[in-house]
């Protein structure tokens, strides 16, 4: 682990808010692009190398810390569950020609959904949240937090 000094844990608390004002407005402009334009996939194209630079600039497993622990039956079942319940409605949905207002199907909700551009703002937002949390770990044990 790399020792800090109370200076750069400032410079590092004076700098979350500011990512995080960059972080909401570009997911802002992000979220109102074109769907399958060529400045949509520069939008999404953007934070995948910049994480991807990132993560190969800090280790993301702290040396001499126990691996994850092995998924077990017990921790997964939930999420099982939930996927098989998905699946279940996905294929009666498409089963029952896919149109039936009753029981939609999965790509239906998501287009309805995805109309608004508040839902595509929060979506790129928690995808942006998801990709970059093992980066936000490491930087927490590298900064010794």
């Amino acid at each position: 682990m790399v020792e800090s000094s109370g200076r750069d844990r400032a410079a590092i608390r004076a700098a979350v808010p500011i990512g995080l004002v960059l972080v909401v407005a570009y997911s802002w402009w992000a979220s109102g692009v074109a769907p399958f334009s060529a400045p949509a996939d520069v939008a999404l194209a953007i934070p995948v190398v910049l994480v991807a630079l990132l993560s190969f600039r800090q280790p993301l497993h702290r040396p001499g810390a126990d691996p994850l622990e092995p998924a077990t039956w017990r921790r997964t079942w939930p999420w099982a569950t939930l996927l098989f319940i998905a699946l279940g409605l996905e294929v009666a949905a498409l089963a029952l020609g896919g149109r039936s207002s009753a029981v939609p199907t999965l790509s239906t909700v998501v287009d309805h959904a995805l109309a608004w551009h508040g839902v595509r703002f929060a979506l790129f937002v928690t995808w942006l949240a998801f990709g970059s949390w093992p980066l936000v770990r490491a930087g927490r044990v590298r900064w010794g937090r």
